[in-house]
């Protein structure tokens, strides 16, 4: 199966042959997908070397330009950049998209060094910014065509392994540009028709990676007879109030699952936007311990082993119900 980061690099090549006014530039030399710029349109590829602060700077000169940029290296680079990123791309008005592959725990085993654990935290503070977090290649590959349409400063946070269950997550033909826009959908929904009063109504939000694992939990959940649903939310800034407000208003309290620190995460991102929706509601953040993963072993191991497994997280879940 294709990943997201080659499936983004090879649909953007089909549209810069058509249009020349889009490049590319790349820290990382490891993604076969690139083979082809390289060889069909070396004029359009800039290969920066490992020098991710100069790559964003030369991104956003170009862009200055009237160039439509994009720039790819490791996600766990963008907190070496921050201070580029802040000064030449969004205090100069220069949209780039910044592509950022293996994010969270997605590079294990190497260390915490290359996991970005907390890099919604400090690209969520840029002002301006667009963040989206893809849980698969159907709205992957739509983001390649709204980025190249509409360019705006944006960062796309790439799985560097697809979750093979969410890959027909949605109808092809409700996968487009206006639904990739929206940033939010309802992917599993459990409620009893009419409601069973005596028993909680629980919305769990995710997205990317973890979201593989909240469908797990979901099904989990519906077996032993609770009322649960599972939103995707994909475009974690700017969100979309009014559209989660409808979305959650049949529910009465929400759980928020996510691969990062739990701070300025992307459990804060949802509780912001409940806030400036004007709802309230009892709300459980599941997410990683604040402190840094020195462990090795593949991805799942980590995940597993830092009180995230689906065990885990149902248990959290169905103790969060009992006390409301």
């Amino acid at each position: 199966m294709i990943s997201q980061r080659d499936l983004f690099i090879s649909e953007l090549f089909k549209r810069a042959k058509k249009d020349k006014s889009i490049y590319l530039i790349s820290v990382d030399m490891g993604a076969q997908a690139l083979d082809q710029w390289r060889e069909e349109l070396p004029d359009q590829f800039i290969a920066a070397g490992i020098s991710e602060q100069n790559a964003i700077n030369i991104a956003a000169g170009m862009s200055a330009t009237g160039k439509k940029v994009y720039i790819y290296f490791m996600a766990a680079w963008v907190a070496r950049c921050f201070e580029q990123i802040r000064y030449s791309c969004a205090m100069g008005e220069n949209p780039i998209t910044i592509l950022g592959n293996g994010v969270a725990l997605g590079y294990t085993p190497a260390g915490p060094a290359h996991n970005p654990t907390e890099d919604l935290g400090y690209m969520r503070s840029i002002c301006g910014i667009e963040i989206y977090s893809p849980c698969n290649n159907q709205i992957t590959e739509q983001l390649v065509h709204l980025t190249c349409d509409d360019p705006k400063l944006r960062y796309i946070r790439l799985e560097r392994r697809n979750v093979p269950s969410l890959q027909n997550l949605y109808p092809e033909q409700q996968v487009n540009r206006d639904f990739v826009k929206s940033g939010v959908s309802m992917v599993k929904s459990g409620l009893a028709d009419p409601p069973i009063l005596s028993t909680p109504r629980v919305c769990i939000i995710s997205s990317g990676y973890m979201l593989g694992r909240v469908c797990q939990v979901w099904e989990n959940l519906i077996s032993n007879g609770h009322q649960a649903s599972v939103v995707d939310l994909w475009k974690i800034k700017p969100t979309n109030p009014e559209l989660i407000k409808i979305i959650l208003k049949e529910y009465d309290c929400i759980v928020t699952v996510e691969e990062q620190f739990l701070s300025s995460g992307f459990g804060s991102a949802v509780l912001e936007t409940l806030s400036d929706a004007n709802l309230t509601m009892k709300t459980l953040r599941l997410g990683l311990p604040d402190k840094y993963i020195f462990e090795n072993g593949s991805r799942d191991y980590l995940i597993d082993n830092n009180g995230l497994s689906c065990d885990d997280i149902y248990q959290k879940i169905i103790n969060f119900l009992e006390v409301l």
